[in-house]
């Protein structure tokens, strides 16, 4: 239903070239100070756009989001919540 994104984060030489990068993908993010472009695009295109966007005269350097290698699951473990007390649950009143 849902086509995967993966998110590029894209360096260049000057703030001119910024709107040439939005027919590769969303740019959802720009940065003046530090000259770089967070930009989204479809997973499966991603590897080809990522070449494309490194043989532009204005890029300096295309890096991938870590995003899809960390592990995303922040449930507490059940046993691990029962067994440990915190220091609130020690006083006596």
């Amino acid at each position: 239903m849902y086509e995967q994104r993966q998110g590029l984060v894209v360096w260049f030489r000057s703030m001119k070239y910024v709107r040439q990068l939005r027919t590769y993908g969303h740019v959802q993010y720009v940065s003046k100070k530090m000259k770089y472009a967070m930009l989204y695009c479809n997973q499966k295109e991603a590897e080809h756009l990522s070449e494309q966007l490194g043989r532009l005269s204005f890029v300096t350097g295309v890096e991938w989001s870590k995003r899809a290698q960390l592990d995303m699951d922040f449930t507490k473990a059940s046993s691990a919540s029962k067994g440990s007390r915190t220091r609130a649950d020690n006083v006596h009143v």
